[in-house]
């Protein structure tokens, strides 16, 4: 009987904590304040140079004066950001118009609310390098080793600066090779004939003897654009959030544009500049906030679908929203 009693007053216990925690008194629930939730964001980033606002932005405190809290978490690789992403560890990542679509085909809804940088061609310098020594012209790369990293925003750029030069893709010998250090290396041993790397590894290399051989700055097409992309549960639930990291972004890049130098010792800070080149290498300047423009996100489209990448018949409205850069 005694058993029977306590049996009895342990359920109604644990029926009152249940109530408790869940606030069903009135039948309404508790929700958390609002700037705990629609006012914080987690962001995943790669040391680029185009994250160098985001870095401004929280030095000179325009996120907290936005009212917004904002976690930068730091990846080295785009598939660890991707996979954070995908897990929910993060609201949002800065990346590019490839991985929006495959992360989006692979189940994780996702979308891009802007820019990061490529508004312009002269924005975001892509090079394909020849190795030190060598006397090769691109009319030459028909047959040669081009190291690459497949299926990524290195391969799509590599493609894009051979076709417009006139050479088939298809009449080169791709090298894999993910990791950019690794490949700048090899091309620097002269282990392949050429490469594509970003800035500020493309000028490192040029410093120890590669030689540019198609520059995509210089290109008349806009082939390589960074952009922020977020899930698209975070863009419902929390667009004034996004709104407000855009416009400290937006701020960021604006004080960043108008004295470079000011900020050259957090540039070469986070993005890791080379001791050789932290004095000259240039600090990039940025357009103001926008979307992917309509022509650059149908480029990829195609691309990802010329190369069986893309099973889904994926619209600009698909992969890019204006909700977040509207939102007020």
């Amino acid at each position: 009987m005694k058993l029977q009693r306590m049996a009895i007053t342990l359920l109604l216990l644990g029926a009152a904590v249940i109530f408790l925690i869940c606030g069903c008194a009135d039948g309404s629930r508790t929700e958390p304040p609002s700037g705990n939730t629609e006012q914080t964001l987690k962001v995943g980033i790669l040391p680029n140079e185009e994250i160098l606002p985001v870095y401004v932005a929280e030095q000179e405190g325009i996120f907290e004066k936005l009212g917004l809290q904002v976690e930068l978490i730091n990846f080295q690789s785009a598939a660890e950001r991707d996979a954070a992403l995908q897990a929910g560890a993060v609201d949002g990542v800065e990346g590019d118009l490839l991985a929006v679509a495959l992360i989006r085909q692979g189940g994780t809804p996702v979308k891009a609310v802007s820019l990061v940088m490529g508004a312009t061609p002269a924005e975001g310098r892509f090079t394909l390098l020849a190795a030190p020594g060598s006397a090769i012209e691109v009319k030459d790369l028909k047959g040669k080793q081009i190291a690459i990293s497949q299926n990524t925003i290195i391969e799509y750029v590599a493609d894009q600066m051979l076709l417009a030069n006139g050479i088939d893709p298809k009449d080169v010998k791709k090298v894999n090779v993910a990791k950019m250090p690794l490949r700048m290396e090899m091309l620097l041993q002269n282990r392949v004939a050429a490469a594509v790397l970003p800035d500020p590894l493309a000028s490192y290399a040029e410093l120890k003897g590669s030689r540019v051989l198609i520059d995509d700055t210089k290109m008349e097409d806009n082939i390589s654009q960074s952009v922020f992309f977020f899930r698209d549960e975070v863009i419902k639930t929390k667009k004034d959030a996004i709104n407000k990291f855009l416009r400290a972004y937006a701020e960021g890049a604006r004080k960043v544009t108008e004295n470079p130098e000011r900020y050259r010792d957090l540039f070469n800070e986070k993005v890791q500049i080379p001791v050789e080149l932290q004095k000259s290498y240039p600090v990039p300047t940025f357009s103001p906030l926008q979307l992917p423009s309509r022509e650059d996100t149908q480029r990829v489209i195609d691309w990802l679908k010329a190369k069986e990448l893309l099973k889904e018949p994926f619209s600009y409205e698909d992969l890019v929203t204006d909700e977040a850069i509207k939102a007020e």
